[in-house]
Order: C-alpha cells, then structure tokens, then sequence
C-alpha cells in the first residue's frame, strides 16, 4: 500500500495505530492535535476505504475505529460498554458455512456481547451474579 497520504490522514492513522485500542473520532480528535473535526472524520472516511482501518458499530452511542492488525472477533461489555478483542480466526469456517448455503463472504465481522471478567467479579462482589453471567437457567 503505497498510495500518498496526507499529513492530517497520517496522524489519524498513527493514533489508532499506537496501540491496540478502539477509539470513536470524539477521542481520536482529542489526540490528534491541530486537526478540525471535518479533517479527522475525512481522514477515516479515507481510512476505512483504504482497508486501513475498520469502522465497527457495536451497540454504543458512537461507531469505534479500530487498526487492522489481524483476525480477530470482538467482545463488548453489556454492562459497561467495554469493548475487547479476542484472538481468534474464524473466517474460513464463516466462508465455508455461506459456500454450502450458496453464498459468497467478502470480509465478515463477529461480536460476542456479555459480561466482561471485571463486571463479573464486581457483581459477584456485590452479590448480583448468580453464577450465570446471562442470568439463564437454573440458579
């Protein structure tokens, strides 16, 4: 990927790319000094359709961007909002399942809602999680 790049694209770039984090453009303007909000919101208009980086609405009030490093699927918090990756590569079995029902997967996305680990010990604490995180079953 040699295309040019501004310098106001490469800032917006090298934020999301410092580390592995999922900001919404409200936090990417925050760290990328000197640049107007319709700069940074073109920036990852450009970004998002170069492939550099992804655009995910996860039930939040504001889309995140997030680096394309590597295959991964997503977990988000349902109690608070936290949204982690999970190491996993799941998109030859997605390509396979869409081949069998005649269907054709360019690129696929997967998100787990749940309880995160410190939500769960937090409720645990205060003894509001019944050993069922999704409050199913027999408790």
């Amino acid at each position: 990927m040699s295309e040019r790049m501004s310098a106001h694209t490469r800032t917006v770039l090298n934020v999301l790319s410092e580390r592995r984090c999922h900001l919404t453009a409200e936090e990417i303007l925050a760290r990328a000094d000197g640049i107007g909000t319709a700069t940074v919101y073109r920036a990852l208009d450009h970004l998002t359709e170069s492939g550099r980086i992804r655009r995910l609405s996860l039930g939040k009030k504001s889309a995140v961007y997030e680096y394309i490093r590597d295959a991964h699927m997503h977990f988000v918090c349902s109690r608070c909002g936290a949204v982690y990756d999970i190491q996993a590569d799941l998109s030859g079995m997605i390509r396979e399942a869409a081949k069998c029902s005649g269907h054709q997967v360019d690129w696929s996305e997967i998100t787990a809602h749940g309880l995160c680990g410190a939500c769960m010990l937090s409720m645990e604490t205060e003894g509001t999680l019944c050993g069922n995180p999704a409050g199913h079953g027999d408790a």
